[in-house]
């Protein structure tokens, strides 16, 4: 069996083994700061997210579904916890001087699924704390602004079938970089896209022009400019979920009649 719940920026997939049907492998993919105003599924023809589309149509589409917290680490600690950010105690970043975490009786999603015998593992952007609470057994290596090595980089992790498995899939993308495009007029945020690109990404540039701008933005030629570099980033992001599925289904096609 097979079950697939994208929810705005975030997907949920399980895929059963033949010989633990009540235990399906887990895989959690948070995209960082992606709207749903960036992806096709949900009514944006410009953009190309075929991967994040077929998600959508092979599974449970939210249309009414928001973070609690609009910060990065708040947010990712309940959706590792299933609990609101004042009872878990994690109220914003972790990093530097923020130095929030949460309290260390709480249980997160990999401790208690490697209590029910699951291996787990994280791959991309962490940004939480403390580690005790947060525990993943297996840390993979990958560039997290390269969605496609962050998939093929797993492979050896999804193939192993001693026990299910339960993979964090966290790219950075397509969070701002900091990086700015010197090029335009309008320096747009650079949203991790580089010149040189990135090994097995196909580099989709849009047109300023040509994107859609959500009511809640100005539009202007500087917000057209943001928009493409934002776009191409989902185009990556995009890229690196068709890489990773195409992994899963491999698996699940070899443990399958």
């Amino acid at each position: 069996m097979r079950t697939l719940l994208p929810i705005g920026t975030l997907a949920l997939l399980g895929l059963g083994l033949q010989a633990e049907a009540a235990r399906p492998n887990i895989v959690l993919i948070v995209t960082d700061d992606h709207g749903a105003d960036a992806l096709g599924c949900y009514g944006n023809p410009v953009i190309r997210t075929p991967a994040l589309d077929a998600l959508c149509q092979e599974g449970i589409k939210f249309n009414n579904a928001y973070c609690t917290t609009p910060s990065s680490a708040a947010s990712r600690s309940v959706i590792l916890t299933g609990i609101y950010n004042h009872a878990n105690g994690m109220y914003g970043h972790e990093q530097t001087f923020h130095h929030f975490s949460a309290f260390s009786n709480i249980k997160s999603l990999p401790v208690l699924l490697k209590k029910a015998g699951y291996r787990n593992a994280r791959v991309g952007k962490y940004h939480l704390a403390p580690e005790s609470v947060y525990k993943f057994d297996l840390i993979i290596p990958a560039d997290g602004r390269n969605t496609v090595e962050m998939a093929q980089n797993c492979e050896e992790y999804i193939q192993a079938s001693d026990k299910p498995f339960f993979l964090y899939f966290c790219p950075m993308d397509p969070h701002r970089s900091g990086g700015i495009d010197e090029t335009s007029p309008y320096r747009p945020d650079l949203f991790g896209n580089k010149k040189e690109g990135y090994p097995g990404v196909e580099d989709h540039v849009y047109d300023p022009a040509e994107v859609i701008v959500p009511p809640h933005l100005t539009d202007t030629p500087a917000t057209r400019a943001e928009l493409a570099q934002y776009y191409q980033s989902v185009d990556r992001v995009d890229q690196g979920i068709a890489r990773l599925v195409e992994l899963l289904k491999s698996m699940t096609n070899t443990t399958t009649p």
